[in-house]
């Protein structure tokens, strides 16, 4: 922006001309003094400014403050649409009871088999959403056009499906769509209304929204650096029986200047670990191979954690357990083992494992050679 433009003119260019100053460095005391006069415009301008602004000024809670002004006053549809539910809503259909077929279908859903039907699970979701508007089995079934799971893929539809349930007020779809916006999966990103729909999903309830809500705080992402936040998410997550959240707590005490804090991370980990975390698994090896933060020297326990790890796919793990049948530590020595799975670490990702197989095949090249030159040395 030219700051030698008068500040009215600046302003006039700000509506009149199509992008013109939407993030620019706007004066915030005479914006803000004319919003809080009344002119919800200059409102919708500063709650976008600091909902999108690509210059990091970002802040959801001035933002939300904004454009809950612009909506309440002058029915902004896009203030009104950013908005989608203020922190600290409660969902109007929370008390509800979602169908006994809908719910198996639900578990059915997430815990993952190969031989799952989804075709029967869909007709489930399709059935109970379009016959009884049921919402937990709309936002499934949105879901599932997305995918293309059991249907034909529909992305367009699910979206369009997902958005209205959460709109309705199941936490399920907001969590799911929130995701999304944050995660640009199937939708553009949009950091802000992700922000919102997962303290909404995470505030009624469903609490695998409550580690996406800590990692804004975690990462600065338009909200202020909180540790009280950040470890209550976590911990109201992890308490739930989310193992990310159980390793992310663990991970977030091991890395406290706090010694007592520190050791909390062993729990938080085995949990993570026993709860499906194969990264928590992975970690918790680490500790048990070193004899670190607290814990005794295991290599039984650190072969085993890695083996879990390894199996999960996690590239770490596999590497470590490598190691570990290279050098027969807390198992049986198997050189032809450790060569397979350090392959699959470096198949995983493994940096450290792709090196050890380069370094060797340059290794056996050179020995090949050397071989080579023994046998028929006139034909250098």
């Amino acid at each position: 922006m030219n700051k030698s433009l008068p500040k009215l003119l600046v302003l006039l260019l700000a509506f009149l001309l199509p992008g013109y100053g939407a993030y620019a460095s706007i004066d915030s005391k005479m914006f803000k003094e004319k919003c809080d006069q009344g002119d919800f415009l200059i409102c919708n301008k500063l709650g976008r400014y600091y909902a999108y602004d690509p210059n990091d000024n970002l802040d959801f809670n001035a933002a939300s403050i904004y454009y809950g002004k612009a909506c309440k006053l002058g029915k902004i549809k896009e203030a009104c649409e950013a908005l989608v539910f203020a922190r600290g809503s409660n969902s109007s259909i929370k008390s509800y009871r979602v169908p006994d077929e809908v719910q198996r279908a639900v578990n059915i859903f997430n815990y993952y088999k190969k031989e799952t039907n989804y075709e029967n699970l869909y007709a489930v979701f399709n059935t109970y959403c379009y016959k009884q508007k049921d919402p937990r089995a709309c936002a499934f079934c949105g879901e599932m056009k997305i995918m293309g799971l059991g249907t034909k893929a529909n992305i367009k539809q699910g979206i369009t499906l997902l958005k209205q349930t959460c709109k309705d007020g199941d936490i399920y779809a907001c969590s799911n769509l929130g995701f999304r916006y944050f995660a640009a999966n199937k939708v553009d990103n949009d950091e802000f209304k992700a922000f919102n729909l997962l303290n909404y999903a995470c505030d009624n309830g469903e609490f695998a929204a409550c580690r996406y809500v800590a990692a804004f705080y975690e990462n600065e992402i338009g909200v202020a650096y909180d540790k009280d936040k950040i470890e209550h998410l976590y911990t109201l997550s992890c308490h739930n029986d989310d193992a990310v959240s159980c390793h992310k707590l663990g991970l977030f005490y091991f890395n406290s200047n706090d010694e007592s804090q520190k050791l909390k991370a062993n729990d938080c980990l085995t949990k993570g670990c026993n709860y499906g975390s194969v990264r928590a698994c992975s970690f918790l090896g680490d500790l048990y191979s070193a004899g670190s933060n607290g814990l005794n020297k295991d290599e039984k326990k650190a072969y085993e954690l890695y083996r879990r790890a390894c199996d999960g796919s996690d590239a770490n793990g596999c590497y470590n357990l490598a190691k570990y049948y290279n050098s027969g530590k807390g198992i049986s020595k198997s050189r032809n083992i450790a060569a397979t799975i350090l392959v699959k670490a470096c198949e995983l990702g493994s940096i450290k494992a792709c090196d050890k197989l380069e370094k060797k095949r340059k290794h056996n090249e050179r020995a090949q050679e050397a071989v080579a030159n023994e046998v028929y040395p006139n034909l250098q």
